[in-house]
């Protein structure tokens, strides 16, 4: 019970930079199905670092995983999801957390080391972070979030 209890807290932790990511996307104009598909690996990224760590897919795949990330990712009210529009837009991290929490920021540190810890490539995990610490701008950002071909994107755990 003990590893659940971990797992769920990574994913409702670790689904706030993936909201950046999201808020990153909407800020380019995107519509919601180039916003689905993001999400839909993003929910990916999620899962390949809950599992390297030790937790279950199916934990993710639920609604402490899946649910709590989409809500996030979609929702206006999603600090996250502002603050990756914000952060396209060319605001700063120090004028986002003027007057709001956006907890993905400090999250997005946590999940690059958990991500090398585990020698997972996460890209949208790391877009994030180097946009965050401004080592990419807004415009390679979209690059890099957009520029992805397309692949397999799970294995099934049945």
């Amino acid at each position: 019970m003990e590893s659940l209890l971990l797992i769920i807290q990574l994913g409702g932790a670790l689904k706030n930079p993936l909201a950046v990511g999201a808020g990153m996307v909407t800020a380019m104009g995107f519509g919601t199905n180039t916003l689905s598909a993001v999400v839909t690996r993003a929910s990916n990224e999620l899962r390949q670092l809950c599992v390297a760590m030790g937790g279950n897919p199916r934990t993710i795949d639920g609604l402490a995983g899946m649910g709590d990330l989409m809500l996030t990712c979609f929702s206006s009210q999603s600090r996250n999801q502002r603050c990756g529009q914000r952060l396209m837009k060319g605001e700063t991290v120090e004028d986002i957390q003027q007057n709001c929490t956006v907890e993905g920021i400090a999250t997005a540190d946590v999940a690059i080391v958990y991500a090398d810890m585990c020698g997972l490539e996460l890209p949208i995990f790391r877009c994030v972070h180097a946009l965050i610490h401004k080592k990419i701008t807004p415009e390679e950002a979209v690059t890099d979030l957009m520029g992805r071909r397309s692949r397999k994107e799970a294995k099934v755990h049945l």
